[in-house]
């Protein structure tokens, strides 16, 4: 069923620009245009998700300090609920867990946004009490 995450590059990186959302999730999070204009002036490092040979999302990390921070993930409308945001963020989180420098794994999202509160929550995360200023901050509980 997925396919992997897979770096995003000059050839791919287009295929994540018609990545849809609904129009409720759209208020809570950046378009994936933003998000690639962050990635390249941040120093964050983006991916998109395949499923079946298709692009139908789009993940990304940066690593600040130590703390790798999982700071964006869209999965395209008529791909949710499907399992493939689960498995490419448990796939990115793997990969996070084998970078020296990432000591810890955090993430955020809006505090109305409790669709993406319960879904870091199934994968491991808990919310700290540090929050960014109407996000909540969550970390990865280590095994």
């Amino acid at each position: 069923m997925f396919s992997s995450i897979v770096p995003l590059d000059r050839y791919n990186w287009e295929l994540c620009l018609e990545i849809k959302l609904s129009v409720q999730q759209e208020s809570f999070v950046p378009s994936v245009l933003y998000s690639l204009a962050q990635a390249r002036f941040e120093q964050l490092v983006p991916y998109g998700i395949m499923y079946k040979e298709q692009m139908v999302g789009f993940i990304m990390y940066g690593e600040f300090a130590g703390i790798c921070w999982i700071s964006r993930i869209l999965i395209d409308k008529d791909f949710q609920r499907m399992g493939i945001g689960s498995k490419a963020t448990l796939e990115l989180i793997s990969v996070l867990k084998k970078n020296i420098r990432c000591k810890e794994i955090r993430t955020s999202y809006d505090i109305h946004n409790t669709q993406a509160k319960l879904f870091f929550y199934s994968l491991g995360f808990e919310p700290t009490d540090e929050p960014i200023g109407s996000e909540e901050v969550a970390v990865l509980i280590q095994e």
